[in-house]
């Protein structure tokens, strides 16, 4: 019974540890958005907004994966989004300010369903 009661404890510190541990990834990655946002808009050429908008499509993959961790549909579904438009810009880059508007439309709701809290301190719902 003692070990029984052990190994749930101990699971259940790994699990909050793991999903804090996950909070602070997607945080990360949620950080480096504006900035790849800006460099496929600064981009001195072509080659350069493709670079930048296929890093940011990598982002938005791993954002797609955490939120289908999650089951939370509606958040894949915007990272979907912002990451097929990350990717349309890597393939033709002459179409980069119709998919930056799409990506930068679509935070505005997806925020709304999963942040609370006031800056700094922002918390995934």
């Amino acid at each position: 019974m003692h070990k029984t009661c052990l190994l749930i404890a101990m699971l259940a510190t790994f699990g909050v540890q793991g999903i804090a541990q996950d909070d602070a990834q997607y945080q990360t990655l949620m950080k480096s958005v504006p900035p790849g946002v800006g460099a496929i808009r600064n981009a001195s050429d072509d080659a350069a907004a493709a670079a930048a908008a296929a890093k940011l499509a990598e982002t938005f993959d791993k954002m797609v994966a955490f939120w289908k961790a999650r089951n939370a549909d509606d958040a894949v579904k915007f990272a979907e989004t912002d990451r097929d438009a990350a990717k349309a810009i890597a393939a033709s880059p002459a179409d980069k300010a119709a998919n930056l508007q799409k990506i930068q439309s679509s935070c505005g709701g997806c925020h709304s369903a999963h942040r609370e809290g006031a800056a700094p301190n922002f918390k995934i719902k």
